[in-house]
């Protein structure tokens, strides 16, 4: 996941909720979601904008902002 497209925000959240769920926290799934969070979100300029555009829901959208 180099890039921000909605499929891959997905992944994003999914992974996100597997870690929440999780009764002990797995360190290298919350490496993966930093990882992406620092360097791919953060480096995008565009990143709300492209939000708007994959129309998430709501529930979704609280994830990702």
């Amino acid at each position: 996941m180099k890039r921000v497209t909605r499929n891959n925000l997905l992944k994003l959240i999914d992974m996100m909720k597997e870690y929440e769920g999780q009764k002990e926290k797995n360190k290298q799934l919350l490496q993966q979601i930093n990882d992406y969070i620092d360097n791919v979100i953060n480096k995008d300029k565009r990143y709300y904008s492209k939000l708007s555009k994959c129309n998430f829901t709501d529930e979704q959208l609280r994830y990702l902002i």
